[in-house]
């Protein structure tokens, strides 16, 4: 019977879309998260009669069942916390840092602001890639704040003077739901998602940038517990079809005996 396969990637949809919102749930407290959703398509269609204009205007179908169409990110703002560490920096809008991989030199892209500074004085992430543009703080000078607009002052340590150590960029994507979630909290362009377009924050549709605040994850718990019984209950239904068909199937066979 067709229903039994028919269930069946029902089933399989629904087992995906709850792997997803598992992952959406254990990362509600990651900084910089961004959720994960899940698209759906239905399958082929077969038809016992096509429609026709006059003797059967809408035809004879059944649908093959679902399948997975794809996942979106949504990048969507989420909350911003008050940390109170100077280094830690969120956007307040659209953008995203720009990371070097110290190893590769591969450029990688987050919206985590939990940025340390490590034994040369520079400004590196919590998994050590090095901000872009690179930002040092020398010896005799100490990290005094960020403004909104990304420049970064010092003051020194014996007069007190406040300077410029640099000035940093957020980099915008055409499309940011394309961008290749890497783990960590960082994403890599495709060409879904466009190149990077570097951008000084607040201006060029730009966000601000908070210090001393990190940007929570977007995830919204009683919305996922909402779609986890949603999800868990359409799974129990399409089981439930499969135990129904095979007892019809069953029922069937025994007629001839």
């Amino acid at each position: 019977m067709i229903s039994l396969w028919t269930a069946a990637t029902g089933m399989e949809s629904m087992k995906f879309k709850i792997e997803v919102i598992a992952n959406n749930l254990a990362n509600t407290n990651t900084d910089g998260f961004k959720k994960t959703s899940v698209d759906f398509n239905d399958l082929l269609y077969q038809y016992k009669k096509l429609p026709m204009q006059q003797d059967n205007p809408t035809g004879t179908s059944v649908g093959l069942g679902a399948k997975v169409a794809g996942t979106t990110i949504e990048h969507s703002q989420g909350s911003l916390k008050i940390t109170d560490v100077q280094t830690d920096w969120a956007i307040d809008g659209r953008g995203f840092f720009e990371l070097i991989d110290p190893v590769t030199g591969v450029m990688t892209y987050t919206r985590n602001g939990s940025f340390k500074l490590d034994d040369q004085g520079r400004l590196v992430s919590v998994n050590g890639y090095l901000l872009n543009p690179q930002i040092t703080i020398p010896t005799n000078l100490r990290f005094s704040h960020i403004g909104e607009d990304g420049r970064v002052y010092t003051n020194d340590t014996v007069t007190g003077e406040i300077q410029i150590a640099g000035q940093i960029n957020v980099a915008l994507f055409p499309n940011t739901a394309g961008l290749q979630a890497l783990g960590n909290s960082m994403y890599r362009p495709t060409l879904a998602s466009g190149s990077a377009v570097l951008s000084t924050p607040k201006q060029s549709g730009a966000g601000r940038v908070v210090g001393g605040a990190l940007e929570s994850s977007n995830v919204q718990i009683v919305q996922e517990m909402v779609d986890l019984i949603t999800t868990q209950k359409a799974f129990d239904t399409n089981s439930k079809v499969i135990t129904v068909s095979d007892k019809m199937m069953d029922t069937a066979n025994n007629l001839t005996r």
